[in-house]
């Protein structure tokens, strides 16, 4: 009995030092960097197998631990492994499933892995290899490149017009009904935020496959939990062996008439992780590069991050695209890479010249009542030269296995210099003269934006338990002035018309900063259940100094304090909230509220002292519900609420004669905007019919909405705040109004015709809105109806015959609900054509056509336009590198510009100056040489 307790007591203490060291080990097993190497190759052939998904596993329950794919020379990586048992599972197309069991521990962990072909899997491709265009990968859309015949010479813009879903206009691209805003190379970032860049530079052979996807904010990317912040990306998934090599092209060209002329080039050195590309561009022919970075310090508004502080003036002020015909010269360099084992770096520079020349007929309606109106006609010219530099950073520095840290810096310094000059009128009803003016305005504008942002991120050994903190800053300086010289003339009936000339010189300088912290803290609840806390605290400080100067030629330069001002704007935001998670293979949904509270402090200190000062506190309710119902269908609803706040701009209290005719002004009393959006989309596949359908349904809601009141003087008239109107000339000023809801609709269906070798999409769209105004203190609710459908038809042929063919038509009808006599109807048909024709091996047909037609317009405006493109190019050189391309634009001479605005107080319609017809002569060098210096000395050996 004795003995069996003595050997019942030595059996605990083994069992405890056991158990210590088992501790003790797996403790310093902690402290270790052991990673795991695999070499992936085909069993019959050798070669290696690129983009084979890896899974590392528990080997206990078989939950997921980490997750990569093979590179290019069929090479996996993963690193922070504990020491330990584990199961390694590999799927591949083309492949069987292969799974592993292994044990890691701190000696060499490197794998050579053989996987064998599935044959019945590879028939089964064969026979249905084209019906693989559009697949559903969790949240991502992902398109297979190789399912759309292009031209050899395509790029990837090409590439992307063909695909379902997508559309490229006006250097903006679109993804199922939203702009693209990001654009990633095999999921670096390129560009930084100018997606247009990496499309219209990127040769269309070398992608395997587009992703469409929701890209998320860092903090979200790692907890898992929406804050609100997606946008849409897209990521460019490159052939084996195209993420490596030297290509690109230099052009140069001569047209006539005018001395026309382009030149550019387009430089790649890729090296699996490091990529390295230069663009640069120069030409009179309205060639434009502009990001909505390009321009900054216009508006000298900072906003800091998040889009529940947002109103961002930039993006008011901003165009794609310049109206008018622009002389360009611009230079990019984008550059990734890995530095060690730990940090990756992005970055770009982005340098940009442009001088462009517009003239412009605008033609606005006012309605003031069923009984009166006024029509406001112009004619305007300017030249506008502006010059920008932009930097982007971006750090991603792996500290350990369980922290990381993200530094993203931006610059952008920039120089605008605008002289224009209007010759206005105003008439009533009757069609007598009401006023008329002419006006020359130089501005001058220079502006610094500066900002960082800081991401740390720390995950406790507790699964989903984390810890994260974002800090940004902004900064903005601007400094700018005008010189204005105007006469005015205001016709009075059975009295003396009135003159009124202004000669004046502003100063307008401005400056700001703001910062905004976010903490976010998750914590597992349930299996399927995750809690997040977060705190997001932020300032935001704005300082505007105008000061206005008559000049005369008796008394010289004198300070006028009624077009003077200084106002200082500050906000102080602090946020509390919590959201709740649930997620299975199928089903997910989040749940969340947030207590918003906001001091706004308005300023003015000159030319009288006035605080304005006011809080608001909010509660921000959120939801997000996925449900995917099999591997081919997808569900997903959202609803979230948010705050803007107005800008500096809307509420600094001076006027703004620019316009003699129209005046403007900000007002301190603006308060926030609460806004309630609720999104919805499903999307389905067939993969089996070469299928594929969208939808997507969204609806706004705003109260206290910032909109425009409009107050056009009857007689002559002096406003409270001391202001003068003529009879007929009116003053703007933002002001709060209930009533804005806006819904609306879009739906996408694709599908492939292999007996007539075309892939044919479909689409279609409505909605519906009213937005308030305020004209003379009268609400005037727009409510405004619109239809949309198309059809798109793309070749399926060869890449010798690459065509594309496509229709829309949009129905827009306008009802005011206090201006009767304002309702109006417009309709615009547009039908689009390209195509590339390889008529011989070296002799290429290219041409272009698009025509539009508008009808419901202002008279003189309803008109048909039709831009006929055409060109010939011969190929030289063995590898056909070397085209000589003649080609004439707009060969009807039939090209113009005309844009239609209906708002809550008008109906404007604008025709501005474009290009018409010359010819060029184009030389056009293609450099393409991919993969490594191995796979050159062996190039029996492929590496796909």
């Amino acid at each position: 009995m004795k003995n069996k307790k003595i050997h019942r007591h030595h059996h605990k203490v083994k069992t405890l030092l056991t158990f210590f060291v088992l501790l003790v080990f797996q403790l310093h097993s902690l402290a270790q960097n052991i990673s795991i190497q695999g070499l992936v190759s085909d069993k019959k052939n050798k070669t290696p197998v690129y983009d084979v998904q890896v899974a590392l596993l528990n080997s206990i329950d078989s939950t997921l631990l980490k997750a990569s794919r093979t590179d290019t020379l069929g090479k996996f990586l993963f690193e922070d492994v504990v020491p330990g048992t584990y199961f390694l599972k590999l799927s591949s197309f083309d492949f069987k499933k292969y799974i592993r069991k292994i044990e890691v521990s701190e000696s060499s962990n490197v794998y050579p892995i053989e996987l064998e072909s599935d044959s019945k899997l590879i028939d089964e491709v064969t026979i249905e290899a084209k019906a693989v265009r559009v697949e559903l990968k969790d949240d991502t859309t992902q398109y297979n490149a190789s399912a759309y015949k292009v031209n050899p010479d395509a790029t990837i813009e090409d590439l992307l017009k063909k695909m379902p879903g997508i559309t490229v206009e006006n250097g903006t691209v679109k993804a199922q009904g939203e702009q693209i805003k990001k654009v990633l190379i095999d999921g670096e970032e390129f560009f930084g935020d100018d997606a247009i860049s990496a499309l219209k530079n990127l040769p269309a052979d070398m992608v395997n496959r587009i992703q469409v996807f929701d890209n998320a904010s860092e903090q979200s990317k790692f907890t898992g939990i929406s804050d609100g912040n997606e946008s849409k990306a897209l990521n460019i998934q490159t052939k084996p062996g195209k993420n490596q090599g030297l290509f690109g092209k230099v052009y140069g060209g001569y047209g006539y008439p005018n001395d026309l002329y382009q030149a550019g080039l387009s430089l790649n050195i890729f090296n699996n992780k490091r990529k390295i590309s230069i663009l640069g561009l120069s030409n009179n022919i309205n060639q434009q590069n502009f990001s909505t970075d390009d321009i900054v310090g216009a508006t000298g508004d900072v906003q800091s991050r998040g889009p529940r502080r947002g109103n961002n003036s930039n993006e008011n002020f901003l165009v794609n695209q310049q109206n008018g015909v622009s002389t360009t010269h611009a230079l990019g360099i984008n550059y990734a890479d890995k530095w060690g084992k730990k940090t990756k770096v992005s970055g770009s520079y982005f340098f940009n010249y442009s001088s462009t020349e517009n003239t412009q007929k605008t033609d606005r309606n006012y309605f003031l009542s069923d009984t009166s109106s006024q029509n406001y006609l112009e004619n305007y010219s300017a030249n506008t030269i502006n010059s920008n530099h932009r930097v982007n950073l971006k750090f991603d520095i792996k500290l350990d296995s369980m922290n990381s840290l993200q530094i993203a810096p931006k610059l952008s310094v920039q120089n605008n210099r605008n002289n224009q000059n209007t010759l206005a009128s105003t008439t009533d009803r009757s069609q007598v003269l009401v006023n008329d003016l002419m006006n020359t305005l130089l501005n001058v504008n220079n502006g610094v934006n500066a900002s960082n942002s800081i991401v740390w991120k720390h995950k406790f050994d507790k699964q989903k338990r984390t810890f994260s903190t974002n800090l940004s800053g902004s900064y903005n300086n601007r400094y700018g002035h005008k010189e204005q010289n105007s006469n005015a003339t205001y016709y009075q009936m059975n009295l003396v018309d009135s003159l009124s000339n202004i000669n004046q010189l502003m100063n307008n300088n401005g400056n700001g900063f703001g910062t905004d912290l976010r903490l976010s803290y998750t914590e597992p609840i349930k299996e399927s259940w995750t809690a997040e806390f977060l705190f997001n605290p932020s300032y935001l400080m704005n300082n505007a100094n105008r000061r206005n100067f008559d000049i005369s030629d008796s008394l010289g330069s004198v300070f006028d304090t009624l077009l003077s001002n200084v106002f200082k704007n500050q906000t102080i935001n602090n946020e509390v909230g919590t959201n709740f998670q649930y997620k299975k293979e199928k089903v997910s949904f989040q749940i969340g509220l947030s207590y918003q509270h906001v001091i706004l402090l308005n300023n003015r200190t000159f030319p009288t002292a006035r605080n304005a000062n006011v809080v608001f506190q909010n509660v921000l309710p959120n939801l997000r519900f996925k449900y995917k119902l099999n591997k081919s269908n997808s569900l997903m609803l959202f609803y979230r609420a948010k705050t803007n706040n107005p800008s500096i701009d809307q509420l600094q209290d001076v006027v703004d004669n620019s316009n003699p005719l129209s005046l403007s002004s900000g007002n301190p009393n603006l308060k926030q905007q609460y806004d309630h959006r609720i999104f919805g989309r499903y999307y389905a596949v067939n993969a089996q019919k070469a299928s594929n359908f969208f939808v997507y349904i969204s609806g706004n809601v705003s109260s206290n909405y910032i909109t425009n009141s409009s107050f056009i003087a009857p007689t002559d008239t002096t406003l409270s705040n001391g202001i003068f109107l003529s009879k007929g000339s009116q003053f703007r000023q933002p002001v709060n109004i209930n009533g804005l809801w806006k819904t609306s609709t879009y739906l996408s269906y694709g599908i492939a015709v292999p007996k007539l070798k075309l892939n044919i999409n479909f689409n279609a769209g409505a909605g519906y809105g009213t937005t308030p105004g305020l004209i003379n203190n009268t609400v005037n609710l727009s409510k405004t109806t619109n239809a949309n459908a198309g059809i798109k038809l793309s070749s399926d042929i060869n890449e010798n015959i690459d065509f594309l063919v496509s229709y829309a038509f949009n129905f827009n009808n306008s009802v005011n609900t206090s201006q009767n006599n304002s309702n109006n109807q417009y309709y615009i048909h547009n039908l689009n054509a390209q195509l590339n024709w390889t008529v011989a091996k070296r002799l290429v047909l290219n041409s272009t056509f698009s025509g539009s037609a508008y009808e419901g317009l202002s008279s003189g405006f309803n008109q048909s336009i039709m831009l006929w493109n055409g060109g010939v190019g011969y190929k030289f050189l063995k590898d056909y590198s070397l085209v000589v391309r003649i080609s004439v634009f707009d060969i009807l001479n039939n090209n113009k510009s005309i844009v239609r605005t209906v708002s809550e107080t008008y109906i404007e319609d604008v025709e501005s100056r474009v290009l018409n017809r010359y010819f060029m002569a184009t030389l056009t060098y293609t450099l393409k040489s991919f993969g490594s210096k191995q796979d050159k000395k062996n190039p029996e050996k492929p590496q796909d």
